[in-house]
């Protein structure tokens, strides 16, 4: 849809089937197979509805068409804050939409495109090679176009590839003479468990939607049309946090967090939901100033990816789709310009956000494990590294500026480095920890928790 707008026509393909007629139907039988994560909970932070009104505002309208609800977490922090919030301090900002239920996001999507000029969405179509042509840069294979897997050719300026973390585009650059472009990964993951409940409005939050609690992790989402989902999220190592796959057993626990109990007041609705993610990883396609390959670029997961315990996921996708247009746009005649300007878009904006989100995994997942064969705290508190963090997320519970320099952070509007570098924030940060308990929600200790998990 934005390229469409810069006057570029466009061919969608998308290997899965196209959605249904209806949004309910969308959720019960729709089958995107291509889409591992399809029937998680899914949220979009306040920078990311900010960024779909300011860019994509048909979309934002199918969403809230769909039963997409508007609430605003970091007002529900202020009004529980020790003292009370800060008149003076904006909050409007930190407004999310959400539907918590995938299906109905991607079909919202589908959707808007379906009506928008200059777009041709070709359903059930996969790409399966890339065509080459004559090359722009030395030595460097060009792309024109890509080869369906039914064996028709469909020429392009530039291909983009949103393929997603399973994304083939490595090999397929490979494939046409191109070096292979390097990946760097990560290896610090969770196991998420996902109970989805309906009845008649979400319940209220009284503590952070996405809350530490020793040894495993919760996640309370509100969404569309009396639907919310509770997902605890665990190291794979924990053979014990396993038995919350069975629904009463996760019941059992989410009782016993006296800040989530009542969360669990509604009817619940199918089966967990159980997904395991443990790489995060980007894909290095510039190389020593060099692309792998001309007339191709990857977008969001295509080109790294994350674990999806911050629910940031569809919000970078869309930073990186409003960052590369720009550059499509502006050099779709001069191959080896667009791959350049792309990487420096990439490297400045979503590389910074995808390395914060990493960060996080670095100090959660050691902590979840101690906690869980009850070892001492895996890191020296001392460490800036690891005091600057913590200090911040208690802080938010007790001074109103710092909750609102925290939702910029956890709302996907500024990074963590950006915010702390103001003039005198990281001090008040220190501060405000350091004269208050250090939070943390309420909840079993690990051996409570085990003899929940009977």
């Amino acid at each position: 849809m934005l390229l469409a707008r810069q006057g570029i026509d466009t061919v969608v393909l998308d290997r899965d089937d196209g959605p249904p007629d209806d949004p309910e139907k969308a959720w019960e039988r729709w089958d995107r197979r291509s889409v591992p994560q399809f029937r998680q909970v899914h949220i979009l932070p306040a920078g990311g509805r900010e960024l779909l009104e300011g860019h994509l505002p048909e979309v934002a309208a199918q969403l809230e068409a769909v039963g997409a609800i508007r609430f605003n977490p970091a007002v529900d922090a202020a009004r529980r804050l020790f003292g009370g919030a800060s008149a003076d301090l904006d909050w409007t900002r930190f407004e999310t939409l959400t539907t918590c239920r995938r299906p109905l996001i991607d079909f919202a999507y589908a959707a808007a495109a379906s009506d928008a000029p200059g777009i041709e969405i070709r359903y059930g179509q996969a790409a399966t090679a890339l065509v080459t042509g004559t090359e722009a840069i030395p030595g460097v294979p060009h792309v024109t176009g890509v080869r369906t897997q039914s064996g028709e050719t469909i020429a392009a300026s530039v291909v983009v590839d949103t393929t997603g973390r399973r994304s083939p585009l490595s090999a397929m650059i490979e494939a046409v003479g191109g070096r292979r472009p390097p990946e760097h990964a990560f290896e610090a993951g969770f196991v998420y468990a996902t109970q989805f409940y309906r009845g008649s409005r979400p319940p209220e939050p009284r503590d952070d939607l996405l809350s530490a609690i020793g040894s495993i992790s919760v996640v309370t989402v509100p969404g569309d049309n009396g639907w919310w989902a509770v997902t605890f999220y665990y190291s794979p190592r924990d053979k014990h946090m396993r038995k919350v796959r069975d629904p009463r057993t996760f019941a059992r626990v989410l009782r016993a967090l006296p800040n989530h109990a009542h969360w669990a007041d509604g009817e619940a609705q199918g089966d967990i939901c159980s997904m395991a993610a443990r790489t995060n990883a980007t894909r290095e396609f510039v190389v020593d100033g060099t692309p792998c390959a001309t007339g191709v670029v990857p977008l969001g997961d295509a080109w790294g990816f994350t674990n999806p315990s911050l629910g940031r996921g569809v919000t970078m996708g869309l930073l990186h789709a409003v960052e590369t247009v720009p550059a499509i746009a502006e050099h779709l005649d001069d191959p080896g310009q667009l791959a350049s300007e792309w990487e420096r878009r990439t490297r400045e904006r979503l590389a910074r956000w995808h390395a914060s989100t990493v960060d996080f995994d670095r100090l959660r997942a050691p902590e979840v494990d101690a906690f869980m064969q009850g070892l001492d705290d895996p890191f020296d508190a001392s460490d800036p590294s690891v005091a600057g963090p913590r200090a911040f997320a208690s802080a938010a519970h007790y001074d109103p500026q710092v909750l609102q320099w925290f939702h910029e952070v956890i709302g996907c509007h500024t990074l963590p480095d950006d915010v702390l570098a103001r003039e005198g924030a990281f001090e008040r940060v220190l501060e405000v920890a350091s004269t208050n308990p250090r939070y943390s929600s309420p909840g079993p200790d690990r051996a409570e928790l085990e003899e929940l998990l009977i």
